[in-house]
């Protein structure tokens, strides 16, 4: 109910004990996890156990979700997610510290997620399917920093796009709980390639002006040359077609800083 409900504001982190992931152990280590359920929000709230009545459950989370909300953050994360192969996806993380805010260091995790999974079961949500501890990163006020990773997206994940999920959070580098996270932000799929992305490599750059100008002039050859690509890379004005139109458009995201 609490992602049915703020959809946009809370995101879970389910680790399955019987789906096990080594980030996802680690995890589990981290938290002193003996029994399930056990909720950690933001890293240093703990609800650990159920109630018999769901209700009383959900009430339980609420109170500790507007707890956490209540308390604010000088740290930001951006987000950008988007394919570098059929099965792929690349994401980028802009991790900074607003101008004022005070100093500090951060452990980051980059996490893929697949809603409503395992399958088979009403109650499955946000399961983990693979993460990665990204190390430590220390940041002044008014400074940013940013961090890639890739994920390999399995048969599950290919098969249910826009159950996929990815999220980023920075979180205070103890060696055991409680460690508060500063921020988080996550994105839900289904994940394109890049605009201007025409050769479909994870980047917008000076190789993709010939299979821009093949795109614009000889569709269906493009289409034999890149496979995998989607010719919908091309439509950088978004006026839904690849023409002329998107000549000056691609042109600024070349030269863009």
């Amino acid at each position: 109910m609490m992602l049915n409900n703020f959809p946009n504001t809370f995101v879970s982190v389910a680790i399955q004990s019987t789906y096990p992931t080594a980030w996802g152990s680690q995890r589990s280590s981290f938290y002193g996890v003996t029994g399930v359920p056990t909720a950690e929000f933001d890293g240093t709230l703990e609800c650990r156990g159920a109630y018999t009545n769901v209700q009383q459950q959900y009430n339980w989370y609420y109170s500790a979700y507007l707890n956490r909300l209540a308390i604010p953050t000088d740290v930001t994360v951006d987000l950008e997610t988007y394919k570098v192969a059929s099965n792929r996806i690349k994401v980028t993380a802009q991790i900074g510290i607003e101008a004022g805010g005070a100093a500090k260091s951060m452990r980051v995790h980059f996490v893929l997620l697949l809603d409503h999974w395992p399958f088979g079961y009403s109650w499955t949500r946000d399961g983990v399917k693979n993460g990665q501890d990204k190390g430590v990163i220390a940041l002044n006020a008014g400074q940013s920093t940013e961090i890639t990773h890739e994920f390999t997206l399995d048969a599950d994940c290919l098969a249910h796009p826009a159950d996929v999920k990815v999220v980023v959070f920075a979180q205070e580098p103890l060696s055991a709980k409680p460690a508060q996270v500063y921020n988080t932000n996550f994105l839900h799929g289904p994940f394109g390639f890049r605009k201007g992305d025409l050769n479909c490599d994870g980047n917008v750059d000076f190789g993709d002006i010939n299979p821009f100008v093949l795109a614009l002039t000889n569709p269906a050859g493009y289409a034999a040359q890149f496979p995998a690509c989607d010719i919908m890379n091309g439509d950088i004005d978004g006026n839904g077609f690849v023409d002329f139109g998107d000549i000056n458009p691609f042109v600024r995201l070349l030269t863009s800083p």
